[in-house]
């Protein structure tokens, strides 16, 4: 088609979009307005003034929500690499530093917990996964060097998002095409798409209407301002072209200024469009909400019922007669104050000609009701138990199981969170692939006493061991293929859970390396899995150099003429106690046939001697201790021999005297 045809399609394609998408954005602007704390109508305050009653706002859909924005700040994740062949397991550690370098470059975490509120408020909200060239390197380019460019992830504020009517899936997947409003200054327009902008924008028809949402700040329900500061509501529309692949275009009512191909390309190296969007909620009608949608309903009758009980119970209704119709205005005003005075007229009597009619029945019912309403709401989102508000005598353990039950209902809110992430990282490589065709070194700071560098698309072999000489403590790794040619799979790693009992954890591993007297748990475990432990790489750095330090030679003889001279005290000690048993063999009463210890008596006895042996050359910290057992054994098995024997002789005798008297 024609330019002029073709502008005409894309305004009416972004107008279908405006129309039918204005029930939700109103509904979302409502529901975000119930955050702030504007629950009452303009014309609903003003009844309420007439009535006397107060407009009374509890703000609890603000405990609910921000509960849940702070969740995900405390489950906030990392993305890793996962080589896809064998030939790309060297340079998948490269991939993580990459992503997690341009994350934090771009503060990504940020940008994605304002997603994340605009996702629970409005119901929508996204990521767009872009490129720029660099200042240095577009003064700096040369035929020989290419160009250098950075990826720059930007928030796409719910209220300048559009998108195509008839799309349902939560992450716009099926959407022919989505973009985003901007509105600019005249002047900056020209300086961004050229002198040829000043005439679109002249042309631009400044009575077309543009909504209250996608509208300037302040609302100018026009396309263009004309008043001292000129500006005017620009599209950026990306739409899939003719050949099934995403092209993009940015135009405005008077005509368009740029369009192409989409630059981007997937790892399929189609054509793809940068964003990364995600909704809470879509109905059948293709509306999209958050999580507010459903508090509204209860929140009013909160907010209503607190109002209502306030008023009635400050409010009287009363009765009388026409003795005191005079007074009447007056008498109800006096009981509506603590301090109240009823006049009387005449001879009329109160109860009688003038009295208050009890309403009791209609202010506990008021109460029962607001008190349901509460217990309603506490049970929608996070609930009290989920959120650790709950008044009650239960241990850590079942605080915790509650919150993790509660946690399992918000479980579609943050799957849909974690889906967005990975769609943002796998364009992040992306980009990174396409666009990172030059050398380019990045630094990872996770120590930063201990630098590591991550060589992307190196020019030249980098000799690692030089390079860490010249600088002691710095860790350099290079990929060993271009970065283009990298296919790896991404992960999430997770951060630990709200609640989780880190600290009970820790507790019993410390347990278990006390009770460890085989050293199957290093220290070095037990120190990595301390929670909250400052300085703990320290620590564990210390403990690295500590093991990579060769032994000292003269330790190391010192330890094996030690172990040589116990070993001999050991032989010693076993032929003393062989002459020890022959001896308490030999050793008897006159006239009685030698009975010396049995074969087994003294393989057990040899046998417990080489054990001690062996366990003092096993543990030199010992070898004191052992070596006193070991030299003891000999005078305790002659000690019990010469018992045994006394015992066998004294029974002899004894027998010996029975036989003689009978």
């Amino acid at each position: 088609m024609d330019d002029k045809t073709f502008h005409s399609w894309l305004i009416s394609m972004f107008d279908d979009s405006e129309q039918a998408s204005d029930k939700s954005r109103r509904k979302a602007e409502r529901d975000i307005d119930y955050y702030d704390g504007k629950q009452w109508t303009d014309k609903e305050v003003k009844e309420l003034r007439k009535r006397g009653q107060p407009a009374i706002s509890q703000n609890l859909i603000r405990n609910k929500i921000d509960y849940l924005q702070g969740l995900e700040r405390q489950q906030r994740t990392q993305p890793r690499a996962l080589p896809r062949t064998p030939m790309h397991e060297q340079d998948a550690e490269g991939v993580t530093d990459s992503l997690r370098y341009v994350c934090e470059d771009q503060r990504y975490n940020e940008s994605k917990s304002r997603v994340w509120g605009d996702m629970l408020k409005a119901g929508w909200g996204g990521i767009e996964v872009a490129v720029k060239l660099r200042t240095q390197s577009l003064q700096a380019t040369t035929v020989m060097t290419p160009p250098d460019y950075d990826v720059v992830l930007s928030r796409c504020a719910w209220d300048r998002m559009f998108w195509d009517p008839y799309s349902c899936e939560d992450d716009f997947s099926d959407a022919s095409y989505l973009g985003l409003i901007d509105w600019m200054d005249r002047e900056k327009a020209v300086r961004t798409y050229g002198e040829a902008a000043a005439a679109v924008f002249d042309e631009t028809v400044s009575m077309a209407t543009a909504g209250e949402t996608y509208d300037d700040k302040p609302k100018y329900n026009v396309w263009a301002t004309a008043g001292h500061r000129k500006r005017i509501r620009i599209i950026q529309m990306w739409y899939l072209d003719d050949d099934g692949q995403w092209s993009y275009c940015e135009f405005t009512k008077g005509g368009i200024l740029r369009d192409g191909p989409s630059p981007y390309l997937n790892e399929d190296q189609e054509r793809e469009h940068p964003h990364c969007w995600r909704s809470s909620y879509v109905d059948r009608d293709n509306n999209r909400y958050g999580a507010i949608r459903d508090l509204i309903d209860p929140q009013d009758e909160i907010n209503k019922r607190r109002s209502k009980a306030l008023h009635h119970f400050t409010s009287r209704q009363t009765f009388g007669n026409e003795k005191v119709n005079i007074n009447t205005k007056e008498n109800k005003g006096q009981l509506q104050r603590p301090d109240g005075h009823i006049t009387m007229e005449g001879d009329s009597e109160f109860g009688k000609d003038f009295g208050v009619i009890p309403t009791n029945d209609q202010a506990a019912g008021h109460m029962e009701l607001l008190a349901d309403a509460k217990q309603v709401f506490e049970v929608m989102g996070p609930n009290a138990a989920m959120m650790g508000k709950q008044a009650s005598s239960q241990s850590g353990r079942a605080i915790l199981a509650q919150q993790q039950g509660g946690q399992t209902q918000m479980g579609i809110l943050t799957d849909s969170l974690r889906q967005m992430d990975l769609d943002v990282y796998r364009k992040i490589w992306n980009r990174v692939r396409q666009f990172w065709t030059g050398e380019r070194w990045i630094r990872v700071t996770d120590d930063q006493r201990n630098m590591k560098w991550v060589g992307v698309n190196p020019a030249q072999p980098y000799d690692q061991q030089a390079i860490q000489q010249q600088n002691p403590g710095t860790q350099v790794s290079v990929m060993q293929q271009p970065i283009a040619q990298v296919d790896v799979d991404f992960v999430l790693d997770e951060a630990p859970a709200v609640g989780a009992l880190m600290d009970e954890q820790f507790g019993l591993l410390v347990d278990l390396k006390q009770m460890d007297t085989e050293g199957a748990i290093p220290m070095k475990a037990v120190i990595a899995a301390a929670p909250n432990l400052r300085y703990k790489a320290d620590l564990l750095k210390s403990i690295d150099e500590k093991e990579k330090q060769p032994p000292n030679p003269v330790a190391v003889a010192g330890q094996q003429a030690e172990i040589r001279e116990i070993n001999s005290k050991a032989m010693l000690n076993e032929a003393k106690a062989h002459q020890a048993i022959a001896d308490a063999g030999t050793a008897g009463q006159p006239g009685e046939q030698p009975q010396g210890p049995s074969e087994l008596d003294v393989a057990q006895a040899l046998a417990d001697i080489r054990f001690k042996d062996a366990s003092t050359v096993k543990t030199l910290a010992e070898a004191d201790k052992v070596q006193v057992d070991t030299d003891l054994a000999p005078r305790k098995m002659v000690s019990d021999a010469a018992i045994a024997r006394q015992k066998l002789n004294s029974g002899a005798g004894s027998n010996g005297q029975s036989a003689a008297g009978r």
